[in-house]
């Protein structure tokens, strides 16, 4: 009988410390829990709730009109045309920003001479860390029809007019991003090939293994989980764009480069729209949470994790 009460008492004991150190953890955990809920559980919800409701952003009284914001976003054929050209933008961003940055980093990953691979990336890294108000205004420049830096070395020939004409716009904004953005992704790509294992390549070299297959075989696979997250956050980028548009376009012309973020923009804060506003919100939520899902579906399982 003593023994058990023993046992008992010393199990009451344990289960005590164990909801201590819970106690510990929790308390420890508490502030990023608190800032978490204040400054994103919280307006998410708040969104939610505006996007079923409509009214000024300046006026107090806001009316319940359940989906009516959106149902009248998804009637509009402007909507649509925000919608394609967000698509558009960010297909074409992502698809030759990662091509360019992967084969640029393999190239600098593959040439023996340290010092030029140094000013290489120097000069490519660079753009980054541009502020991108300079860089637009500069790109506003370069890609004016009429005085620009482009079409003043291209004298002679038929000016191209770049952010003027609706076919070229959206493409020029496209390049701009990628001249600018290139740097960072191909240095992230290039630490990865930095870690793949040498040995690996040696095995390769020995059997012959065309350079081809090597790197489709051997270097892709291995740098797969870098390109995988840098991909995600190339994606939830691109359909974040809004200064490059409020700056060079302005969502013209013709709305050939209104994106969603700069259509949420002029809602809120050109039109007062708080309803439509936050119903574009929701839309655009909905869209990076359902391809950053696809994403870790379609394209986790082919990552390839040492």
């Amino acid at each position: 009988m003593e023994d058990k009460k023993g046992s008992v008492k010393q199990k009451g004991n344990f289960w005590n410390h164990d909801r201590k150190d819970a106690l510990k953890g929790y308390l420890l955990i508490f502030p990023s829990i608190l800032l978490l809920g204040i400054f994103t559980i919280y307006p998410i919800f708040y969104l939610l709730d505006s996007s079923l409701r409509d009214g000024s952003l300046l006026s107090k009284k806001r009316e319940f009109v359940g989906l009516e914001n959106f149902i009248t976003l998804f009637k509009s054929v402007d909507f649509h045309t925000t919608l394609k050209n967000t698509f558009i933008y960010s297909v074409g961003l992502v698809a030759i920003l990662m091509v360019l940055a992967t084969l640029l980093a393999v190239w600098v990953n593959g040439k023996a001479q340290k010092r030029l691979n140094s000013v290489t990336l120097a000069a490519v890294f660079t753009p980054h860390i541009i502020s991108l108000v300079s860089v637009s205004t500069v790109f506003l420049w370069i890609m004016d029809p009429q005085i620009g830096a482009i079409n003043y070395v291209l004298l002679g020939l038929k000016p191209f007019p770049f952010l003027a004409s609706s076919k070229t716009a959206l493409a020029s904004l496209v390049g701009m991003m990628v001249w600018k953005s290139l740097g960072y992704y191909s240095l992230l790509i290039l630490a990865a090939l930095q870690g793949v294992p040498k040995d690996i390549y040696e095995a390769a070299e020995i059997d012959d293994t065309p350079k081809i297959r090597t790197f489709f075989r051997i270097t892709l696979p291995m740098i797969s989980p870098t390109l995988f997250f840098t991909t995600i956050v190339a994606t939830i980028s691109s359909f974040q764009v809004f200064e490059t548009v409020n700056l060079m376009t302005q969502g013209g012309p013709v709305n050939s480069t209104n994106t969603l973020v700069y259509q949420i923009y002029s809602d809120a804060f050109k039109y007062l729209k708080l309803g439509p506003a936050t119903a574009e919100a929701v839309v655009l939520l909905t869209m990076v949470a359902i391809l950053t899902f696809l994403y870790f579906f379609f394209l986790g399982k082919k990552v390839h994790y040492q």
